[in-house]
């Protein structure tokens, strides 16, 4: 049966209780005459009330209406967060919720809607995100392996080949050898019996003789006779023959194995490491763009023309690189004012780019290396080859992601850094064409709250978005309407905690504001001049680095 086309009870007002049904509000769940609908949009917010014809609510919803048996069907305005259900004024009366802490309905119904936006918007543009670029990364892996294992296959099948080279030209040697050793022991065995063949032959001629003087009747011949046995007395030496022998050496399998080679197995065992999503994230509450926009500080730099880099440590401190090749320390004070601290560190280059490590401590880029500023002490983290290191950012997850171009100015990418270890390198799309322009321009990188990389390529006048695998999500040209109705010229970025991502246009003196799906959302115009570098802090406050030396603290967020 059809709910909306019901008709067998009459259904009543649950304020007045008298007149007929004729509104339900969708946010309360509460059904309504028409006389009670102003008084009803008095209770909370005004907007937070969404009305439908009766008729028109939507199935599946449960009336604002009391479960217990004695007072069945009672309107229920109020919510018992210890028991976390509604109660009616029946409910209050009995005392069975005397010590608990009571809520109007109205004020839950807000909390919960607001919390479940909040909980969307995180899955939506964070944890959703995630799991399918790990995903994609799991394959990816998977793939990896595959190539791998071949690779190794081919390596052992290959040194099999190699070692049976071996054990065969080992097999010719001692067969070599075996031969010359033969060679030789003929050869003297083939002189001894030529030799002793003569003696035989003599030995003969003597028999012969001695048969023909014993036949013979001539008185010369036996008279002359002289015997030969003293020449064949001496025999001849036997030849002792020692035959070569093969000793085959019985090698146990242990020694097989590290006599050939053995896999290493040690660092390829596969772990599952679990990562949580910071949990400041979950905290982060929705925030809406100001209509006017406000600058609340403004901080000239001592003595430097320009500014170029800007990252806010906490609430009050702000790291600054200027022209005149330092980086000034910025101190907040809670009224808002400032103290201004020059550090002069002894640097071979002077410093591009400035961010933050997870510990908070500053790496800067120079002209070779990548560098951490700690205790005032200098460390080189990186140094590049055939690369030069322009801008860098630190991630959610701790990591360096660095954005450089090649020596020749012939190539550019993104490399992404956990330690010193390299983990990604980013270059060309599917087609194998550049995501970015190589020509020496100026490019600023950042990450946004939902692990896209976000890339400012000046020199081609767009912002480069990639999501965290390294694949184009969108390309921000500008609008077409712009406050000094100027070419879009991009120089810094940052992001918030709404995704939004926000962007320095040098040449309109303003700044983008678009969405993490590249949807303009709005200028902030409130009289900046050529802005550069931009950060955001904790609590979404955004500071503005401008050429001519100014640093600006501007609220674009309402709480």
């Amino acid at each position: 049966m059809d709910f909306t086309c019901s008709a067998q009870e009459a259904v009543y007002c649950d304020l007045c209780e008298t007149a007929l049904v004729q509104m339900h509000c969708d946010t309360c769940l509460i059904n309504l005459c028409t006389a009670c609908v102003g008084g009803h949009m008095m209770i909370g917010e005004p907007t937070g009330h969404q009305f439908v014809r009766f008729q028109s609510r939507r199935p599946g919803q449960h009336p604002n209406k009391c479960l217990i048996s004695t007072h069945y069907g009672k309107r229920c305005d109020l919510f018992c967060k210890q028991c976390q259900t509604q109660v009616c004024s029946s409910c209050i009366a009995s005392g069975s919720h005397s010590d608990h802490k009571i809520m109007e309905i109205q004020q839950i119904i807000e909390f919960r809607k607001k919390k479940a936006a909040n909980d969307k918007r995180l899955i939506n543009n964070l944890i959703l995100p995630s799991y399918v670029t790990i995903a994609q990364q799991l394959h990816n892996e998977l793939d990896h392996i595959e190539k791998k294992h071949e690779e190794v296959v081919r390596e052992i099948e290959k040194h099999g080949e190699l070692k049976h080279l071996d054990i065969n030209k080992t097999v010719n040697i001692l067969k070599a050898e075996a031969d010359a050793i033969r060679n030789n022991q003929v050869q003297t065995l083939q002189q001894e019996i030529t030799a002793i063949d003569g003696k035989i032959s003599s030995i003969e001629e003597v028999i012969e003789n001695t048969q023909n003087v014993l036949d013979s009747q001539s008185l010369i011949m036996v008279s002359s006779y002289v015997s030969r046995c003293q020449e064949f007395k001496m025999l001849p030496q036997t030849v002792n023959v020692k035959m070569p022998q093969f000793k085959d050496r019985v090698i146990p399998q242990t020694e097989q194995n590290s006599m050939f080679g053995s896999l290493s197995v040690d660092d390829l065992q596969t772990e599952v490491v679990y990562t949580e999503i910071p949990a400041a994230l979950y905290s982060s509450p929705f925030k809406e763009l100001m209509e006017n926009p406000e600058i609340v500080n403004t901080i000239q730099s001592c003595n430097s023309a320009c500014l170029y880099s800007v990252v806010c440590r906490g609430k009050d401190m702000v790291f600054t690189t200027c022209d005149d090749c330092t980086i000034e320390n910025i101190k907040l004070t809670e009224k808002g004012d400032s103290k201004m601290q020059r550090s002069r560190p002894e640097l071979e280059n002077p410093p591009w780019d400035i961010t933050l490590d997870k510990d908070g401590h500053l790496v800067y880029t120079d002209e070779e290396t990548i560098n951490l500023l700690k205790n005032d002490k200098i460390q080189v983290l990186l140094t590049l080859d055939n690369w030069i290191p322009l801008n860098l950012c630190n991630t959610l997850y701790g990591d360096l992601l660095v954005i450089m171009d090649s020596c020749d100015q012939k190539q550019t990418r993104v490399v992404r850094y956990s330690g010193t270890e390299e983990k990604q390198s980013i270059q060309f799309d599917e087609k194998g064409q550049p995501f970015f322009n190589s020509y020496n321009g100026y490019k600023y990188i950042a990450e946004n709250r939902n692990l896209d990389i976000c890339v400012v390529d000046c020199q081609a006048g767009a912002v480069v978005v990639l999501d965290q695998a390294g694949k184009l999500r969108f390309r921000y040209t500008g609008q077409m309407s712009t406050p000094k109705n100027r070419l879009f010229c991009p120089l810094g970025l940052t992001t918030d905690s709404q995704c939004q991502i926000l962007i320095s246009d040098i040449s309109n003196d303003c700044i983008h504001v678009i969405d993490q799906d590249g949807q303009f959302l709005r200028y902030i115009d409130c009289g900046l001049k050529c802005p550069w570098g931009l950060c955001t802090d904790m609590d979404d406050n955004l500071y503005v680095a401008e050429k001519g030396g100014t640093l600006r603290k501007i609220k674009y967020l309402s709480n």
